[in-house]
């Protein structure tokens, strides 16, 4: 795809993103003097296109992976589909405890959810800068080498470490503690995600068997 053409849909599905988070938020909420709400979506917007446009620059191949690729695999294409339903729950339903005031936190425990987010996403940064083959979509691309050195010498998967700082964060961060029941069974998505990418990868990439060996644990270090 050409550069100028990768960097136009890009931004468009970036800025549309934001627009539609936004007005999951504010418009659920009813009320845009939600403090916390506009924490959480600077704390989550402001990271993803500080990534997004360093790496538009320095690797625009890694970008095209994350904007263009679809899924193929049957069991990948359904896990999609209920982490696309319950990622949206996870913003709503903390929302809409908001507006009825069913839950509160102290608006501390809310600011270091939202240090968390943007941590989550440091983390993220981090697999991207060494891991070119990052794509959205699980697959083995052509010349693709296992990653053994950085964040992946601690865990195999810490993208998924990344995303999943984020979204146990998030119900806290907008100041809800029923989002967690959302929260949870998203984890549970990732985990049976990375059950399948592990399955594929051994049939299909050379030497990720030996990687598994030598980089025991999968999400966090001395747990799984």
């Amino acid at each position: 795809m050409k550069k100028s053409k990768l960097f136009l849909l890009t931004y468009i599905s970036v800025v549309f993103f934001f627009l539609v988070l936004l007005g999951l938020i504010f418009g659920i909420a009813n009320d845009w003097r939600f403090v916390l709400g506009w924490l959480f979506w600077i704390s989550f917007c402001t990271p993803t296109l500080v990534i997004t446009t360093y790496f538009l620059k320095e690797d625009p191949a890694l970008i095209e992976r994350r904007v263009i690729p679809q899924e193929t695999r049957p069991k990948q294409i359904i896990g999609q589909s209920i982490a696309g339903v319950l990622f949206i729950a996870l913003i709503v339903i903390p929302v809409i405890d908001y507006r009825n005031k069913w839950s509160t936190l102290p608006f501390a425990v809310s600011l270091i959810a939202d240090i968390c987010v943007v941590a989550g996403f440091v983390i993220v940064f981090k697999v991207f800068k060494e891991n070119t083959f990052a794509s959205r979509a699980i697959e083995v691309m052509d010349n693709q080498k296992v990653i053994k050195s950085g964040i992946y010498s601690k865990v195999r998967h810490p993208m998924y470490l990344g995303a999943g700082l984020v979204i146990l964060a998030t119900p806290f961060s907008l100041g809800s503690l029923l989002g967690i029941l959302i929260a949870l069974p998203l984890i549970i998505v990732i985990v049976f995600r990375i059950m399948d990418e592990e399955k594929m990868l051994m049939e299909e990439l050379d030497g990720y068997c030996d990687y598994c060996n030598e980089t025991k644990y999968r999400l966090i270090p001395y747990v799984w």
